[in-house]
């Protein structure tokens, strides 16, 4: 039997399911991660913080909006109302535990 076929000679999808959370990102300039309704997002810091300014103040106004977010796999429309449950996070490798 040959890699990437089963018994009945049909070739096997050998392509695995990867979501955008599993996602590795290579690309340097994503130094924030976006948590909005159990995904998570790498975004540059600008893109980030444009989201997190936009979002609060959607939240503060008590309204629901969709808010862009441009991430490294492409553009997302995020819901974002008062009960939203959203953090945008600092990625911080290679950094020393002090204390």
């Amino acid at each position: 039997m040959k890699l990437g076929t089963d018994d009945g000679d049909r070739k096997a999808d050998l392509t695995p399911a990867v979501t955008p959370s599993q996602t590795v990102v290579s690309v340097e300039g994503y130094t924030r991660t976006v948590h909005h309704s159990g995904n998570q997002y790498f975004a540059t810091a600008e893109m980030a913080e444009i989201f997190r300014s936009k979002a609060l103040a959607t939240v503060e106004r008590g309204e629901t909006e969709l808010i862009p977010l441009l991430h490294s796999q492409g553009v997302e429309l995020l819901l974002v109302s008062p009960s939203t449950v959203f953090a945008v996070v600092t990625i911080e490798v290679g950094r020393p535990k002090i204390g």
